[in-house]
């Protein structure tokens, strides 16, 4: 189960998040460092929301998976943040945002989604009927 603070109730299409029209800004990775706790990710042969950012970085060496998403991840792309529950928390980047705490970052690029466009990003729910 996804933890609390990141739950929005519903799955969200990364597709769709990347072809908003939203202006790019840096901000300051203390604003966001908090999401390094967040289990955004699965470990390594489960299927569960049980890796965080941190976690990944300790087990950089097992996760190869997620570790070579992190080494390929281009910092000059920004990651998509949402306001939830009082705090920022990532709807698409988090392994941009791992790479830029191993690399130190004290700033990272981001687009802020505000509530307005939820509705147009939510992933639709596939129909368990078959094809007649």
């Amino acid at each position: 189960m996804k933890p609390k603070e990141i739950d929005l109730g519903f799955r969200i299409d990364e597709n769709k998040v990347k072809r908003l029209d939203l202006p790019a800004e840096e901000v300051l990775f203390s604003e966001l460092i908090h999401n390094a706790d967040f289990c955004y990710l699965e470990k390594e042969g489960t299927d569960d929301w049980n890796l965080s950012p941190n976690n990944l970085i300790k087990d950089f060496d097992r996760e190869t998976t997620h570790a070579k998403r992190v080494e390929a991840a281009d910092l000059t792309y920004p990651i998509y943040i949402y306001k939830h529950l009082g705090s920022w928390i990532i709807l698409d980047g988090v392994h941009r945002f791992t790479k830029a705490i191993m690399n130190g970052e004290k700033t990272i690029l981001v687009k802020k989604v505000p509530q307005k466009f939820i509705d147009s990003i939510k992933k639709k729910k596939r129909s368990s009927r078959a094809n007649i």
